[in-house]
């Protein structure tokens, strides 16, 4: 099997993640990401986000609008959420009741903030929404190894809140939990969530694991962001409209801010 060379990147301080690397263009980038770290390892299964800002630390949205940044008031903010939105009818979905975990992912799909950190198990997807946020400024594209993930893909999740909770209670470890499609955005963003115990640390409010090669980080510079924007839409077909196949998507994409035939190819 032919096996890619180590790349040589240069590599930055940030103030935040510490040294990190930082391709010069979408080749270099991709080199990294598709080679084997050691004769004896695989390609690298990781779940993927993105920042626009490598400035900002790793927060979930929930983190971020609670006022008491703690794990009890998070849990507390969390379980009313729920109270308020099966109240308002949404736990119904296409005939059927969701689990507390599947009307949180519905919540934070449609933008309520909760403490699911949305990742994608698609670099490219991960790739594209760094691009298009803040494109003035450095961003942030980070990999966490599926090795050091607790929790599991394609599978239910029908437990309570509270039991799933208990789990991740008084716990070092980083979980992941892969959604069913219950929007069709779930499915065009390959979507994954991350979630922890809420704890401070210097790199945001997560659970990150630490070890050697667990979470990789690359910054990803303006004109990085530029060049891989326009590759990402013209080449692979991942743009807004393909990411949100829904019809606030599709009014998004054709708002007034958007360019008339930024949806077509050619």
């Amino acid at each position: 099997m032919f096996r890619f060379q180590l790349c040589t990147m240069k590599l930055i301080n940030s103030n935040i993640f510490g040294q990190i690397k930082n391709p010069k263009s979408f080749d270099e980038l991709f080199q990294s990401l598709i080679e084997y770290e050691n004769s004896n390892s695989n390609y690298q299964a990781r779940m993927w986000r993105r920042q626009g800002n490598i400035e900002w630390p790793i927060h979930s949205s929930g983190y971020r609008r609670i006022k008491q940044k703690d794990e009890s008031s998070l849990a507390d903010y969390e379980l009313r959420l729920l109270e308020q939105a099966t109240h308002s009818g949404y736990r119904f979905h296409e005939g059927r009741q969701l689990s507390d975990m599947e009307l949180l992912a519905r919540l934070q799909h449609h933008g309520t903030a909760t403490r699911l950190l949305d990742t994608s198990q698609s670099v490219l997807v991960a790739l594209y929404f760094c691009c298009v946020s803040n494109p003035e400024k450095m961003g942030l594209l980070m990999g966490v190894h599926t090795d050091h993930l607790a929790g599991c893909e394609s599978e239910p999740d029908a437990r309570k809140y509270e039991e799933v909770m208990d789990d991740i209670k008084d716990t070092d470890t980083l979980f992941t939990w892969e959604p069913p499609v219950i929007t069709n955005r779930v499915a065009a963003q390959h979507s994954q969530f991350l979630f922890s115990e809420l704890k401070e640390n210097s790199w945001g409010s997560l659970v990150l694991p630490r070890e050697e090669g667990a979470t990789k980080f690359y910054a990803i510079s303006p004109s990085l962001k530029e060049e891989s924007l326009e590759i990402l839409q013209e080449v692979f077909d991942i743009r807004q409209f393909r990411l949100f196949p829904d019809i606030d998507g599709f009014c998004q994409a054709n708002s007034y801010a958007k360019d008339e035939y930024s949806t077509y190819r050619w």
